[in-house]
């Protein structure tokens, strides 16, 4: 089983591909072209160049792989953060692309967060177990949160314990 991720974040447009056990096949980024002497973009113009960015990336990760690039399964970052209220117009480009490609391959489709993402990518790639408690630190976007991720339900839970706003 592979599954495709997509995050579309204020500064990257992201495709990953990864195997059952989490080992990651395919890491693409565009980073987002930010003026100098600014700390991002306005909404707007992030969204128009992840719709810009998305079809490029999946085009070089076909390239790249051939028919090994045909993911099972597709999770995409619906929102910053896993809470309500939580929302940011640059993930509804990568939930679209998500969505439409999900429903032409006729294949699973899960939304999760952009920290939520974060965590995970920081788990897999050191190989740590997360199903015991630990705290994390999540810095992104100019801002950081103290975490303490507990396990839960197929899932985790994420309690924030200090942050820098």
């Amino acid at each position: 089983m592979k599954v495709l991720g997509i995050d579309t974040s204020c500064y990257t447009t992201s495709i990953a591909l990864c195997d059952r056990q989490g080992r990651l096949i395919l890491d693409l980024r565009r980073p987002l072209s930010v003026p100098k002497g600014q700390t991002g973009l306005r909404q707007s113009e992030a969204v128009f160049a992840h719709l810009r960015n998305l079809p490029e990336l999946l085009e070089a990760a076909r390239q790249e792989l051939g028919a090994g690039f045909s993911p099972d399964a597709i999770a995409y970052s619906a929102r910053p953060r896993p809470e309500s209220g939580s929302y940011m117009p640059v993930f509804v480009a990568g939930a679209s692309s998500a969505r439409q490609l999900a429903a032409a391959l006729d294949i699973p489709l899960f939304a999760t967060s952009h920290q939520e993402g974060h965590i995970a990518a920081a788990l897999a790639s050191r190989g740590l177990d997360w199903q015991e408690p630990f705290l994390a630190l999540h810095l992104s976007g100019g801002t950081g949160e103290l975490l303490a991720v507990r396990p839960h339900a197929g899932g985790y839970q994420l309690e924030i314990l200090g942050t820098s706003d």
